[in-house]
């Protein structure tokens, strides 16, 4: 249609009133070609758009019509290049026209009720449409233009309406949104205009991407997917710059829907996405959906609508997510190696990550590095574990805040490297753990009640700049045969989707030893075990299980662990120095010798900390510095909860007491 354009345009172009005034001509001058002679008065004969005199004077059209013809020049310059662009042949633009007409000019409601010989319709009905453009509506080629997988259907672009009827009576419409569209307005529509961006270039040049593997081709405008493009994105993968770079290689832009803030109810999810597809066929420019933050279970994009709809579209998922339709063609992005994420923050405005090493072990997206850059803060993780199988936190601590012995801060170092370091000795260097294992690292902390596992997993979650998720193995364990194997996978699948450090507190509870098969009941447990040992394997994060009794877990399992770490309980230097740190933050001023008697108490962390807050609420309500009574007050608190009896510090408390009313 635009190179016939091209030959035909010889003035300016007409606007879409005219164009409304020359198809009202045509039909007229159809339907009063196939009159008896003298059914028009002369007088009337050629006037400009006669649909009064239609309207007033018509019979039933028959089947045989002129055809109603409008060339390119009869058409807005910006209506043709738009149908050129999707592909739109004359006849199918003339049939949007006719479709919309009614909308655009009222006279032509009651037109339609003439020609459909039908009061209660206000368009044409897929008969008369066809007859209009000089097709037989008995050709079952013709009836197919309307079909749900047409063009113009699955475009969004014609609605057929009345399915109650037969086919040739059901009538066409147009969107309100089409509409707008035909008379110059631009806009996105209201429910996806905060969601919709157009972008003409990646955030980083294509260069400074992997080129590796090769993205897949969406389909054209109109053309019926037989595979959906699909890529599984992992964090720090480049993928949305290199789908946008590929896609406007050649110049023009590409629609971006922004799936992170999308409604989470399925229906309006799924509306929104539908309009996303309208604007895209309406910009005549491919749509690109990034849903990576949606986890695999919350994940609400259906896979046929890109089907119904035609438009050419890329969707961005999180790594591990399967669509459950098949007609996708996937690939998986691993995340792109250090030193190329390196160079995206000096591309993008910075001399190097200002966090060094953490901020490449977050592994950000070129867009969030520029979101970074542009507002000088660190883009926090919006997606959050469904079902409520996991609590996300955010780490407070680093490991200069956990107080253990040498030898444990030594392990928690080099578990830290291992994470740190497994771009180069994997990936670089080509030194695979071998067999089904992933890339993750998993770790086990062995050790009594508050001796500080759980305080150093958030501290490994703090120094890597990641979140910590920790599972709540009551809501993971179920009573029902093959349910907790469901629900682990959620878990595992989650955490590797949303780069996070995963913590398993009392692991024992779900990687226990396998017992003797005495029922079906102890036969499917173990198999639960046997799948949990199966996927800890490939999983492809940090995972970090807890215990209090190491002796309780499966060999098999400990066979699987990268590092094993024993938290043995604090000696009396240990417990002086927690004291020390958990009484800094109110500003105690404790001596040597006072810390010194505190540590003489046998507790483990926990307890020390728990002390600690309970002194500090005392030293509040007394409107007095936190002092060294505080201190021991506190710490036989925590001495009786745990059930203990003849509080050893008694004598120094009263001795304290003593000192202070003397001093007063």
């Amino acid at each position: 249609m635009k190179r016939r354009v091209a030959a035909a345009a010889t003035g300016p172009p007409p606007s879409l009133g005219t164009t409304l005034s020359v198809l009202g001509e045509r039909v007229a001058e159809a339907v009063e070609a196939s009159r008896l002679p003298g059914d028009v008065p002369d007088d009337h004969r050629g006037s400009y758009f006669p649909l009064d005199l239609i309207i007033r004077d018509a019979r039933l059209a028959p089947a045989e019509l002129r055809e109603v013809t409008l060339t390119p020049g009869d058409l807005p310059q910006g209506l043709v290049e738009w149908a050129s662009g999707i592909g739109l042949s004359d006849r199918e633009v003339s049939i949007i026209l006719l479709a919309a007409s009614p909308a655009l000019d009222p006279r032509f409601e009651h037109f339609f009720i003439v020609l459909n010989n039908e009061t209660e319709t206000r368009g044409p009905s897929i008969a008369t449409a066809l007859r209009l453009v000089g097709a037989d509506p008995s050709d079952p080629a013709n009836r197919a233009l309307f079909d749900a997988d047409s063009r113009l259907c699955a475009l969004g672009l014609i609605q057929v309406r009345r399915e109650l009827h037969q086919f040739p009576a059901r009538t066409l419409h147009v969107s309100e949104r089409v509409v707008r569209h035909l008379l110059g307005d631009d806009r996105f529509a209201p429910q996806v205009a905060e969601h919709l961006r157009a972008e003409s270039a990646p955030d980083v040049p294509l260069s400074l991407l992997p080129v590796e593997p090769a993205l897949p081709a969406p389909a054209g405008f109109g053309e019926a997917y037989a595979e959906l493009a699909v890529v599984r994105a992992h964090p720090g993968s480049g993928a949305l710059s290199r789908v946008v770079g590929e896609l406007t290689a050649s110049g023009g832009e590409v629609l971006v829907l922004e799936g992170a803030h999308l409604p989470t109810e399925p229906d309006e999810r799924r509306e929104c996405i539908s309009a996303a597809f309208t604007e895209a066929t309406l910009a005549g420019l491919p749509l690109v959906i990034d849903d990576r933050t949606a986890s695999a279970q919350t994940v609400a994009f259906d896979a046929s609508t890109a089907h119904r709809f035609q438009v050419p579209t890329v969707l961005l998922t999180a790594g591990k997510v399967e669509l459950a339709d098949a007609r996708t063609a996937t690939v998986e992005l691993p995340s792109a190696p250090e030193a190329l994420r390196s160079q995206w923050w000096t591309a993008l405005g910075a001399t190097s990550p200002p966090g060094g090493l953490k901020d490449l072990l977050q592994r950000l997206e070129p867009e969030e590095i520029r979101v970074r850059i542009e507002r000088g803060d660190n883009p926090t993780h919006q997606a959050r574990m469904s079902g409520g199988y996991a609590r996300q936190t955010q780490p407070v601590f680093l490991l200069d805040d956990v107080i253990v012995p040498a030898h444990v801060r030594a392990e928690l170092d080099h578990l830290l490297d291992r994470v740190r370091l497994r771009p180069m000795v994997i990936d670089e260097w080509g030194m695979r753990p071998g067999g089904l294992r992933g890339r993750g690292i998993t770790a086990l902390f062995a050790g009594e009640s508050g001796t500080g596992k759980t305080m150093a997993a958030e501290a490994l979650a703090g120094e890597l700049g990641t979140p910590l998720f920790h599972v709540n193995l009551a809501s993971v364990v179920d009573k029902y045969i093959g349910e907790t194997e469901k629900n682990l996978e959620r878990v595992f699948s989650e955490a590797e989707n949303l780069d996070g450090v995963l913590l398993f507190d009392e692991a024992d509870a779900v990687f226990g030893k396998r017992s003797d098969v005495s029922d079906a009941r102890d036969r499917y447990a173990n198999l639960e075990v046997a799948y949990l040992l199966q996927r800890i394997e490939a999983f492809d994060g940090l995972a970090i299980l807890t215990t209090n009794l190491r002796s309780n877990l499966d060999p098999a399992f400990a066979r699987r662990l990268d590092a094993i770490i024993d938290f043995p309980a604090p000696d009396a230097a240990t417990r002086a120095a927690i004291w020390r740190s958990c009484l800094a933050a109110a500003d105690a001023q404790l001596t040597d010798d006072e810390l010194a008697s505190l540590a003489t108490l046998s507790f483990a962390g926990g307890a020390i900390r728990s002390s600690a807050l309970s002194a500090a609420f005392m030293a509040a309500n007394s409107g007095e510095p936190l002092s060294y009574i505080h201190a021991a007050r506190g710490a036989r608190r925590e001495w009786m909860k745990l059930g203990l009896l003849a509080f050893p510090l008694e004598s120094a408390i009263e001795a304290a007491q003593s000192a202070t009313r003397g001093e007063a």
